[in-house]
């Protein structure tokens, strides 16, 4: 980009961060607004992804024959992109919150389900059988030694989720929920880069933040011991 154009641009960036109008929180299209609405989108598919994937990790550990098809499947719903996914939900869903959470939660699946898997299947199996020694139900063994044990994996395993779920959370204003996504829509029609700046920096800023956020609990909870995941 020609020194110009740059300052142009960043010219366009100042005037825009300084209309009011973007600030005002009154206001559905503000920042503020659209921030909130975004991270309600990602914590909610985060959360139910969570309550999906661990109990499959569980039965993967238990029943070792069904990793492949679980595996298999969640990597195909990963590869049907998101407008045919809208396609198939609108209908059914509608234009809500629900149609933009759903193939979130899908995407995130190969992720989470290999990384639980990983975690549950790193836990020495001599501090288990310790466990049951101690006269520990499997439920108390999974809560007092397993989890506490595979966290730091799992943390790693989240951390890669978290940051795809905020990137694909962009594309949720295509059935009608304003994100931070509706910036880059908007700054299309029609063209304003300044906007379009404005929001892929947003973005990538809670991003970052989100992820060295969990990259220090991950690296809280793996003092004194060896995490090879998505470091």
């Amino acid at each position: 980009m020609p020194p110009k154009d740059l300052q142009q641009l960043l010219s366009q960036v100042n005037t825009y961060l300084h209309n009011k109008y973007i600030w005002d929180a009154s206001r559905d299209d503000s920042i503020p607004r659209l921030f909130l609405a975004h991270m309600s989108l990602v914590g909610w598919s985060l959360l139910i992804s969570i309550l999906i994937a661990f109990p499959i990790a569980l039965l993967i550990i238990r029943f070792t024959r069904i990793y492949l098809p679980a595996i298999s499947v969640a990597g195909l719903l990963y590869t049907v992109p998101s407008i045919v996914m809208f396609s198939l939900l609108v209908p059914i869903t509608g234009l809500t919150e629900t149609t933009a959470i759903i193939p979130l939660v899908l995407y995130s699946q190969i992720v989470l389900i290999r990384n639980f898997v990983a975690a549950l299947r790193a836990v020495d199996p001599v501090l288990q059988d310790v466990g049951r020694g101690l006269g520990m139900s499997e439920i108390q063994l999974l809560v007092r030694v397993t989890l506490p044990l595979a966290l730091p994996v799992i943390i790693a395993g989240l951390r890669v989720a978290t940051v795809s779920t905020i990137a694909l959370a962009t594309i949720a204003p295509l059935v009608s929920y304003n994100d931070l996504g509706s910036l880059i829509f908007k700054g299309f029609q029609p063209y304003y880069p300044a906007q379009l700046v404005v929001a892929a920096f947003l973005i990538t800023a809670i991003a970052l933040v989100a992820d060295a956020l969990l990259l220090g609990v991950q690296r809280l909870l793996s003092r004194g011991r060896t995490v090879a995941v998505a470091q």
